[in-house]
C-alpha cells in the first residue's frame, strides 16, 4: 500500500495525502490489497479527524495505534512499553490538542530510546571497547563499524616530540593554527595528517580488542551505503577512513556486495539505477485479513472484601518487617535460580552476592541498622537450598515447571488472588504445588514443628491445588519446604490428617 499511495501523492502534489486517500477514483485504481488497507486506516484517520479537540492529542494518536492494531505487531511487553513512553512524551508536548513547537518534539524525540530487554540479567554487559580489554565473553557484538567518532574542533596548536638522538635532549615541532583568511601552516597541516594515521591505527587495535574478546562467536555490525553510477548497476560507497568498517573492507567487501546485489534485485518498486527509491519493507506488517482477537466473554465480579494472598496473611503475621523482607528477596532469588537452571548454581556462586542482597532489602525498606544480618540469612537460605538434595530437586529442571506463578480463580469466598512458590509435574505425571518457609525454628523436636506447619498451611495449599484443578486434570501433590532445617512434608489434597 505504500507504494500505491507513493504514486497517488506523486501525481497531484497540490493535494494533501487525506484529500487523495478520500478521492474515490484514484482509490479505485489501487490494488485490491491495497485498496483494503487504505480504507481501513481511513475509517480510523476519519474518527480521529471527528474527534479532533474533542480529547488530548496523545489519546488520539494512542487510540489510532490501537486501532490499527499496532500491538500485533510487537515483538514482546518492552516493546509496549516503548510505545507507552512515546505517548507519555507525546502527551508533555501537546498544548490545546496539538504540538506547539513541532521543531522542539523532533528534537526532543531524538533523544528517546528504548528500554531494556526486561528478560535480560547480569549476563548480558554492555561496555566500550577500551573497558572491556583484559575481559573474555562466551558472545561479544560490536554494533556501528560504519560509523566515524564525532570529529574535534581544530586545535589551536598541533605539536610533536622528536629525539635527537642518545643523551640529548628530544626537539619539539610546534604550529599553530592557521590565522583566519590566511593559507594553512604546511607543518600544522602534516601534523594534523599524521595524527589521522595515528588515529587508523588506533582504531585497528580497538577492533583487534574487540574481536579478541570473544572466546566462541563474534558478531560484527555495520552498514554501507549504496551509490548509483551512470550505465552500471548500484554500487557500495567505501567506508570512510575513521570508521572501524574501513579496517575490515579488504576482508568483507564481497559479502557486502553480495547484498547489495540482492537489494537491487529485489526491489521492483525502485526503477533501474534509483537506489534512493527503494522502500525499506523490514517493518513489521499484518495480513490485510487479520483480525483483532474477539474480547473474552464478559464475568460477573466483585471486589473481595479483603486481600487474599495468603502467604503474606499467614506467613509473615507473627515475625516483623525483616523476615518479611528476607523472604521476599530468598523467594525472587529462588525464583531465578530455577529459571537460569541449576547447572549455573552453586552455594559458592552465593557468598559474593550479599551486597545485592544488602541492595534490594534496602530498596524495600529495610534500615541499615538490620541489612547485613538479613542479607546473610538471605545467603544462608540460599546456600542450605543448593546443598540440599530435596532442595536442588525442586529447583531442577521439570515439565510445565513454574516459580511465583500467579492465579486468580474463584473459592468459596469468592475471587481470591494466590502466589505459587513452586509448581511442577514430575517424571510419573505428579503435579507438585510446593511453598518454600524461610523461617527457622529454635527450639526441639522438629518433626513435630514441622507436623504443626502442614496443618497451619494445609488450607492454603489446598487451595491452591483446588485452582489449579480447573487447568490441569493431573494428581496433584503438596509440600512444604524449610531450607533452613532441611524439613520436609507432603500430602495430597483432601488427605486424612
Amino acid at each position: 500500500m505504500l507504494a500505491d499511495l507513493d504514486a497517488l501523492a506523486s501525481a497531484d502534489a497540490e493535494r494533501t495525502m487525506w484529500e487523495l486517500m478520500n478521492d474515490e477514483g484514484r482509490v479505485a485504481a489501487l490494488s485490491a490489497d491495497g485498496r483494503a488497507r487504505l480504507l481501513r486506516v481511513r475509517a480510523v484517520f476519519q474518527a480521529c479527524i471527528d474527534e479532533r479537540c474533542r480529547g488530548s492529542l496523545r489519546e488520539r494518536v494512542a487510540g489510532a495505534w490501537f486501532a490499527l492494531s499496532g500491538p500485533a505487531c510487537v515483538e514482546d511487553a518492552t516493546d509496549l512499553e516503548d510505545a507507552e513512553i512515546y505517548f507519555d512524551y507525546l502527551g508533555s508536548h501537546e498544548e490545546a490538542c496539538e504540538i506547539a513547537d513541532a521543531a522542539l518534539f523532533e528534537e526532543g524525540l531524538a533523544e528517546l530510546y528504548a528500554l531494556p530487554d526486561l528478560q535480560a540479567d547480569e549476563r548480558l554487559q554492555v561496555m566500550t571497547i577500551h573497558k572491556a580489554k583484559g575481559l573474555e565473553f562466551d558472545t561479544v557484538i560490536v554494533p556501528g563499524l560504519g560509523r566515524a567518532p564525532r570529529n574535534e574542533d581544530a586545535k589551536l596548536f598541533l605539536w610533536m616530540e622528536q629525539p635527537r638522538g642518545r643523551g640529548a635532549a628530544a626537539e619539539l615541532l610546534l604550529a599553530p593554527i592557521r590565522e583566519t583568511g590566511a593559507d594553512e601552516d604546511p607543518i600544522y597541516r602534516w601534523l594534523r595528517k599524521l595524527e589521522s594515521e595515528k588515529e587508523y591505527l588506533e582504531a585497528g587495535r580497538l577492533l583487534y580488542v574487540a574481536a579478541t574478546r570473544a572466546r566462541h562467536h563474534l558478531h560484527l555490525l555495520g552498514d554501507a551505503s549504496l551509490k548509483s553510477e551512470e550505465g552500471a548497476a548500484a554500487a557500495l560507497k567505501v567506508p570512510g577512513e575513521r570508521t572501524l568498517l574501513r579496517q575490515l573492507w579488504p576482508i568483507v567487501a564481497p559479502h557486502y556486495a553480495e547484498a547489495a546485489k540482492r537489494v537491487v534485485e529485489t526491489a521492483p518498486a525502485a526503477e533501474e539505477g534509483d537506489v534512493a527509491g527503494v522502500i525499506d519493507q523490514s517493518l513489521r506488517r499484518i495480513l490485510s485479513s487479520w483480525q483483532a482477537p474477539a474480547a473474552p466473554p464478559r464475568v460477573a465480579w466483585a471486589a473481595p472484601q479483603e486481600t487474599t494472598r495468603v502467604r503474606d496473611e499467614i506467613e509473615f503475621s507473627w515475625v516483623g518487617e525483616t523476615a518479611r523482607h528476607v523472604g521476599s528477596v530468598v523467594h525472587r532469588w529462588l525464583q531465578r535460580i530455577a529459571e537460569d537452571g541449576l547447572a549455573r548454581w552453586n552455594a559458592q556462586r552465593i557468598r559474593p552476592l550479599i551486597k545485592t542482597f544488602e541492595d534490594e532489602l534496602v530498596a524495600r525498606g529495610l534500615s541499615s541498622v538490620d541489612v547485613k544480618e538479613a542479607a546473610g540469612r538471605v545467603a544462608a537460605v540460599l546456600e542450605k537450598t543448593l546443598t540440599d538434595e530435596r532442595g536442588r530437586w525442586l529447583l531442577g529442571a521439570h515439565i510445565a515447571a513454574h516459580s511465583e506463578l500467579r492465579l486468580t480463580g474463584l473459592a468459596e469466598a469468592g475471587i481470591v488472588n494466590i502466589v505459587m512458590d513452586r509448581t511442577f509435574v514430575d517424571e510419573h505425571g505428579v503435579r507438585w504445588i510446593v511453598d518454600y518457609k524461610t523461617g527457622s525454628h529454635e527450639g526441639g523436636d522438629i518433626d513435630s514443628f514441622l507436623d504443626r506447619e502442614r496443618e497451619r498451611y494445609r488450607p492454603q495449599l489446598e487451595r491452591y491445588a483446588a485452582l489449579m484443578r480447573a487447568r490441569d486434570e493431573r494428581p496433584i501433590r503438596l509440600g512444604l519446604y524449610f531450607p533452613l532445617l532441611g524439613g520436609w512434608r507432603e500430602w495430597e489434597p483432601g488427605a486424612k490428617r
